[in-house]
């Protein structure tokens, strides 16, 4: 039981980081590939947590490396507005 309670401390304090690193938004700003990333996150945290035979590592690895593909497609987002409009929801006004 303190061998789950540490695991879950520990996945907790590293989701907690990446999610702050992400960048901190309510769901209704979240874009689509956000808003995935962020559900993918917290499946990820779950499995090793609550299963003791499966290593830490196996939920850490995947966590951070989603975090990776969140900052490249962050960058690929503000780089190009094609991009943009392949990954994003419209959020302008038409009314201009």
């Amino acid at each position: 039981m303190l061998l789950i309670f540490c695991r879950s401390i520990i996945l907790y304090i590293i989701v907690l980081i990446v999610m702050r690193i992400m960048g901190k938004r309510e769901i209704s700003q979240l874009q689509p590939f956000e808003f995935v990333i962020s559900m993918m996150i917290a499946n990820l945290a779950t499995i090793p947590m609550s299963e003791v035979g499966i290593p830490l590592l196996f939920g850490i690895i995947p966590i951070f490396a989603l975090l990776i593909a969140h900052i490249v497609l962050s960058i690929a987002n503000l780089k190009s507005i094609r991009f943009r409009g392949l990954i994003c929801r419209s959020t302008q006004n038409n009314n201009s």
